[in-house]
């Protein structure tokens, strides 16, 4: 909709045309979104919107990238989704869907990005306050106090520039995605799409996260290492404790948000890629991997990161590992999951020959493991 718009084509590539005619011939081709808005950023003073490593360095860009990309494959709530599927078979083109809705997703975010940026840009610098508060989408969004406008020269037009001294639009980052449909002047059914598929993914991933932290502290902490003995109707509701523990928390950090919405995400991607996604790789990959090499590399993972982030972030350390900051430093948590957990898993001894006769038939396309009466849900843990 936003190429449409911009361009008159589905999808903008190499260039837009401005319709003048009927006829296709009646087209004018004139240059592509892009480079326009590479112009508009120097004409302000700003650095070119597409020019590489110009706010971080190619090895944070490298990191980010992998980062996003074995964190999704280690997100909780991705991961439970494939206990709704009848077997292995199904499992497989359950990701297989996955990847292709994610590439989708990772491929239009850049490209939804700059028109967002244009499109802000086009409708806001270099007008009168007036005209501005004219438009039906910027006095709602000044009233949530996200967006705000300060004539500092007083010449009766308000600018956006880098230098905050003399900057008089301030946007919070959190409402571009919501805002740019509105900006961009679509449908409001449009509108309402978007905000409606924002809540489906809030709701959803929040359902998909308080299942497993329900499941995994009543089952596999309370139940495996507190209390053997504990009744089901007791461990459900150690389950809905801890579910109500998880909402108090998540609403904190909602409304005193570490970060804006991206940086947010990030940190969640990182601490994913380090603590869950070496053990499902090694585990399915590795037979040898055994349970005290997963937890022990896990917890190496999960408190390096989290201890670069909380450190960078809250207590003002120098991100000391080559500068990468601590939205990327989940991907060298990662390498030392991986490192721990093979060293780990060799010092100590191997899995049960059933367990790792199981991971050989998981390996197989076509077959499913054996079912936990034939294994022993036991010999699982």
């Amino acid at each position: 909709m936003l190429s449409m718009t911009r361009t008159y084509q589905p999808v903008a590539v190499c260039g837009e045309s401005r319709k003048h005619g009927s006829e296709r011939e009646d087209w004018e081709a004139i240059p592509s979104s892009t480079p326009t808005l590479n112009q508009v950023q120097l004409d302000l003073g700003f650095q070119e919107y597409t020019q590489p490593f110009a706010n971080k360095s190619m090895l944070d860009v490298l990191f980010i990238t992998i980062a996003l990309m074995v964190g999704t494959a280690g997100l909780p709530h991705v991961i439970v989704r494939f206990y709704t599927v009848p077997n292995v078979r199904s499992a497989r083109y359950s990701a297989g869907w996955a990847l292709l809705f994610i590439a989708i997703l990772y491929t239009t975010a850049p490209a939804v990005a700059a028109f967002a940026r244009y499109n802000l840009i086009d409708s806001l610098h270099d007008h009168t306050i007036t005209e501005v508060r004219q438009l039906d989408w910027a006095t709602k969004w000044e009233n949530t106090g996200l967006l705000a406008f300060e004539d500092k020269n007083n010449d009766g037009k308000i600018e956006l520039t880098p230098d905050k001294n003399t900057n008089e639009i301030k946007i919070d980052r959190d409402i571009i995605v919501l805002s740019t449909p509105e900006v961009a002047k679509l449908a409001p059914w449009v509108v309402a799409l978007v905000a409606a598929g924002g809540l489906a993914a809030a709701l959803s991933t929040a359902s998909g996260l308080l299942l497993v932290i329900s499941s995994s502290i009543a089952h596999d902490l309370y139940y495996r290492m507190i209390d053997p003995g504990a009744s089901e109707s007791r461990r459900v509701m150690v389950g809905r404790i801890m579910v109500g523990f998880a909402i108090a928390i998540a609403g904190y950090f909602g409304i005193n948000p570490p970060g804006f919405v991206a940086q947010v995400v990030a940190f969640a991607f990182g601490l994913a890629a380090a603590s869950f996604f070496p053990v499902i790789i090694l585990g399915v990959f590795d037979k040898r991997t055994n349970r005290e090499g997963a937890i022990a590399g896990m917890l190496v993972g999960l408190i390096f990161t989290a201890a670069y982030i909380i450190g960078v972030k809250f207590y003002g350390m120098d991100t000391w590992f080559f500068g990468v900051s601590a939205e990327r430093i989940g991907t060298v948590g990662m390498v030392l999951n991986f490192v721990v957990t093979l060293i780990v898993s060799r010092l100590t001894p191997p899995p049960p020959a059933e367990i790792q006769e199981m991971v050989e038939i998981l390996r197989t396309p076509g077959d499913e493991p054996p079912a936990l009466v034939e294994v022993g849900e036991e010999e699982l843990d």
